[in-house]
């Protein structure tokens, strides 16, 4: 991965994240995802949306992040609503009632 993003951005790339999570930039004027692997160390992307983005060793949270993703978002000031756990839910509940699950 980071061999491909040394040889030049590409912004296509980031489509694989989907379409869930560009729904992020609704309410959040920039997304941090902080990432770590058993075998590799910690990773953060950032984007403020606008097609660009930045991946960088994440050194400074390593202690906090020991396995698995952090996603932080960074709120919209006009977007404080769902920040509330019951709007959160409602939300869910609204556009999952399609999907199975247990």
């Amino acid at each position: 991965f980071m061999e491909a993003l040394q040889a030049g951005p590409d912004i296509s790339m980031i489509g694989q994240f989907g379409v869930g999570f560009y729904s992020a930039y609704l309410v959040a004027d920039k997304v941090v995802v902080h990432s770590k692997s058993n075998t590799d160390g910690n990773w953060k992307w950032e984007s403020a949306a606008g097609g660009s983005f930045t991946v960088t060793k994440d050194d400074e949270n390593a202690a906090e992040l020991t396995r698995g993703t952090r996603i932080v978002l960074h709120m919209k000031e006009d977007q404080t609503e769902f920040l509330e756990e019951r709007r959160i839910k409602d939300l869910v509940k609204k556009h999952s009632e399609f999907i199975g699950f247990p």
